[in-house]
């Protein structure tokens, strides 16, 4: 789990999180999850966590999320503003990465504000000009891990991340193919599978 969490810790140092921030991740899967655990570290104002399982939101708030909006049955832009005081987040980091949830990233964001996008998509989706004009926003890309393996160890060693429950699924490695099988059920329960090898 060292590798993803180098992820999460990249997408924080291009977000340039502070204490004073309030952050609204989108997103409660396995990415959404790995960023909570290190958006915490920087101990923000708030740490709001949109999905649409409402149980990745419940376990989202059981480890450090501060509130939560689903998303299937909330206004997320609205409830997200009503949550910050009617300003709006001041990170907002689109772990979700999927079609429309950039721009309701920028909708949801408040001005001047910093939105984090961490999709691989190459799919034409809806954006406008206007949104991050009108509210001055810098949006930023975060891909992979950028030499952050050594400090997500020395977090882990240091106590300050704890890995534990981020593998939802374990399968024998001569099972590889059931597991795989899994992977594409989409089975809202999957965060992270990992592949035994007893």
């Amino acid at each position: 789990m060292i590798e993803p969490t180098t992820i999460a810790v990249q997408a924080c140092s291009r977000a340039q999180l502070e204490s004073e921030d309030d952050v609204l991740i989108i997103g409660a899967g396995a990415l959404g999850s790995s960023l909570l655990r290190i958006v915490k570290l920087f101990n923000p104002h708030s740490i709001i966590v949109a999905d649409i399982d409402e149980p990745k939101l419940d376990e989202a708030l059981k480890n450090g999320a501060t509130a939560k909006i689903n998303s299937r049955t909330e206004d997320m832009v609205a409830r997200a503003k009503e949550l910050t005081g009617g300003y709006g987040p001041t990170v907002t980091i689109d772990a979700a990465c999927v079609k429309g949830s950039l721009l309701n990233a920028c909708k949801a964001a408040g001005n001047a504000t910093r939105v984090i996008t961490m999709g691989f998509s190459i799919a034409p989706d809806e954006m406008n000009q206007f949104v991050i004009m009108s509210k001055e926003l810098d949006i930023r890309g975060s891909k992979l891990q950028n030499r952050k393996f050594g400090e997500v160890i020395k977090l882990v060693n240091e106590g300050k991340v704890n890995l534990n429950g981020a593998v939802s699924h374990t399968f024998p490695f001569l099972e590889a193919q059931k597991a795989f099988d899994f992977v594409d059920s989409r089975d809202p329960s999957i965060r992270k599978i990992s592949l035994m090898f007893d």
